[in-house]
């Protein structure tokens, strides 16, 4: 058994143009000063194990690096797994995902159709799926809500990720934030499809959504690929916990409503380990 948190960034200002970094801060309270130094106390040194997660939304000015998440990663050996991110609009995004794999030793690519501006069918993107799959790497996907103003809803709907499940059943992928608010429909691919998971990062503070979606999740019998996650800066490892094991109480006194069992909250908090996503290891 171990704590694992499998959503948490490690980032600087510089990653972020100014407007973008304004906005984030403004929309989300996320800090812009989340580099290793407060990751260490808030993730690594809490958590027994953890992934950090790149993000290139280029339209948006947000750039975390590929580089800078390997460098940061290398330092924990098998505690730590580091997830690229390209843009499925560069040229050469393909190309730069086979770096961040075979030169980084990145684990994994995110990709966000909601920050990045992108159709997740349309033909540059499939390039990018053909590459994950031949290399035999995760996806994480950001789908659904977004905090910037320049996101794009339109392209978030968990539902068209189905043709890509279809198309690469032995692809494994986790959509982050379980896909909020569209948690029905995540929970609907679950179901559908073995190799899809769900991670319940920035949830936590959204008892009421949280709630529902792991009811409906043990509705459908799919607990079993809900992983854990802070995303941090969000919350700190150890406080996103928190929050999850009290959330049968966050009511308060004179609410009667089904109980998420505690038992699954620990397993999904301490028995979710990393050879569910990459069997052969890390």
């Amino acid at each position: 058994m171990a704590l694992i948190d499998w959503h948490s960034h490690v980032w600087q200002p510089e990653h972020f143009e100014p407007s973008q970094g304004e906005e984030l801060t403004t929309r989300t309270g996320a800090s812009l000063d989340a580099g290793p130094s407060v990751h260490g106390p808030a993730v690594a040194e809490t958590a027994d194990k953890f992934v950090v997660i790149a993000m290139c939304w280029r339209r948006l000015g947000v750039h975390v690096t590929n580089d800078y998440v390997a460098d940061y990663v290398r330092g924990f050996g098998g505690r730590a797994v580091g997830i690229a991110s390209v843009d499925p609009a560069d040229e050469d995004a393909p190309k730069e995902l086979e770096r961040a794999v075979r030169e980084l030793g990145l684990k994994g690519v995110k990709l966000s159709p909601t920050y990045a501006g992108f159709d997740p069918l349309c033909p540059e993107a499939w390039r990018v799926y053909e590459t994950a799959n031949r290399l035999g790497i995760v996806i994480y996907w950001h789908m659904g809500a977004a905090y910037a103003i320049q996101s794009t809803f339109e392209n978030g709907n968990p539902i068209r990720l189905d043709p890509i499940a279809r198309e690469f059943p032995k692809m494994r992928q986790v959509i982050c934030h379980i896909g909020q608010p569209h948690t029905a429909e995540t929970v609907l691919l679950m179901r559908k499809h073995d190799q899809v998971f769900a991670d319940l990062s920035a949830r936590f503070h959204r008892p009421w959504q949280l709630y529902n979606a792991i009811m409906l999740a043990m509705e459908y019998k799919v607990t079993d690929r809900l992983l854990f996650g802070s995303d941090f800066p969000v919350r700190p490892s150890l406080k996103a916990a928190e929050e999850f094991r009290g959330i049968n109480e966050a009511w308060g006194e004179g609410v009667h409503l089904p109980r998420i069992p505690a038992d699954l909250i620990e397993e999904i908090i301490m028995n979710r380990p990393f050879e569910l996503v990459w069997p052969d290891g890390v």
